[in-house]
């Protein structure tokens, strides 16, 4: 029985599972003179009257039904119609006579048969073909939608336009800081431990004492554990259409392959499974001495108007290093200016210009009280400062 309750023909089985069930089933004809659709085994329109004629396209749809009776069957399998010569008309290969005019059979040609891969029906697949492929308009979209994507298009075009506009504006300098800093590392004995192939040049042993390093596994009998697995447990079957022949006479035979369905389910078992026994691997364990550039206090100076200086990093230039010796890591320094556009009390802090940090030069150019022109760009950020060649 297939999944509708309908009878079908026996099936072969492979090693795989697989088996390959036939049935035949009764197809359909569209009368070309009123277009009604018609039984397959219908010799003439069952609307007009029209014979059923050469060019007649037999087809399967989801009305095709299987074809159980055994009279039914035998005549299926007899063979394809023939075409009389003289009224165009199908007639079953059983008959010797036009079903249509009456005439003899004599050079009346069989109607041919064609295989049909799975899926297609047998109809005008072009036409079926070009209207699934006609893309279905998408439906509107809401007016809220588009008024909302609008309205988000046109401030992103406007902020975009503001960011690159750029306008000169006159400032004043209102305060001048600067930071001076320098990072510090200071030579010492410091003391350290590592395992005894790992201690550098140089070092001075304080101690040594055996430490278990690592451990390596030794065999030790078997025991009995449980073990998950996975099993292909079969759920089911899986009919899949494996093709179709038209039989030329109105009817076709259709080819599935029933496959099995599996999932997998966890179980557990009891095995034997190798035991083994961690055992300790020792090695000597270093602690010593080393001299060493260690960070130190990070000293900075501050101020204003006056002079930026670097703060005295009371560095060594002993060669080589002796202990409590000092020595600088790196210089960081740091400019931040105050300023107001003309006419408005708004400060503004100036710490860069073009996204670069202000430089030394930059910031003794910039005193309290010059005034520039300035670059804002239309969102009210300073850009740039035009200074004076």
């Amino acid at each position: 029985m297939n999944e509708n309750g309908k009878k079908r023909s026996a099936g072969k089985s492979s090693d795989s599972g697989i088996r390959i069930i036939e049935e035949i089933v009764e197809g359909f004809w569209d009368c070309p003179n009123c277009n009604a659709k018609n039984r397959g085994s219908a010799q003439q329109c069952e609307s007009c009257g029209a014979i059923r004629s050469e060019n007649v396209k037999f087809y399967v749809d989801e009305d095709s039904e299987v074809i159980s009776d055994e009279a039914e069957l035998e005549k299926a399998k007899a063979g394809p119609d023939w075409v009389c010569p003289f009224c165009s008309n199908m007639s079953p290969s059983s008959s010797t006579k036009c079903t249509g005019c009456g005439s003899d059979r004599s050079d009346g040609k069989n109607r041919a048969t064609r295989e049909l891969a799975a899926g297609e029906t047998g109809k005008d697949e072009k036409k079926s073909q070009k209207s699934a492929e006609t893309p279905k308009s998408a439906p509107p979209a809401p007016l809220w939608l588009k008024g909302g994507c609008g309205i988000f298009a046109l401030l992103f075009v406007i902020l975009m336009a503001l960011s690159c506009h750029e306008k000169a504006v006159k400032i004043e300098i209102t305060a001048n800081q600067w930071v001076r800093q320098i990072e510090r590392a200071e030579y010492k004995t410091v003391r350290e431990n590592a395992w005894a192939n790992e201690v550098p040049a140089g070092a001075r042993k304080f101690s040594s004492e055996r430490q278990v390093r690592s451990h390596k596994e030794i065999p030790d009998g078997f025991e009995e554990v449980n073990e998950e697995y996975t099993e292909k447990v079969k759920i089911g079957e899986k009919q899949v259409e494996d093709g179709k022949v038209d039989l030329g006479n109105g009817r076709f035979k259709v080819k599935y392959k029933v496959v099995p369905e599996y999932r997998e389910e966890k179980k557990t078992r009891r095995v034997k499974r190798q035991k083994f026994r961690k055992e300790p691997i020792y090695d000597e364990m270093v602690l010593y001495d080393i001299e060493r550039w260690v960070p130190f206090a990070t000293i900075e100076l501050k101020g204003t108007t006056d002079e930026p200086r670097w703060p005295d990093s009371g560095a060594s230039n002993n060669a080589p290093p002796q202990i409590g010796d000092l020595t600088e890591k790196a210089r960081i320094e740091t400019y931040v200016v105050k300023a107001k556009k003309d006419g408005s009390p708004e400060e503004i802090e100036i710490k860069k210009l073009r996204d670069k940090p202000l430089t030394h030069e930059q910031f003794m150019k910039l005193r309290v009280g010059t005034k520039w022109e300035a670059i804002f760009s239309g969102l009210g950020d300073l850009r740039d400062i035009k200074f004076q060649p």
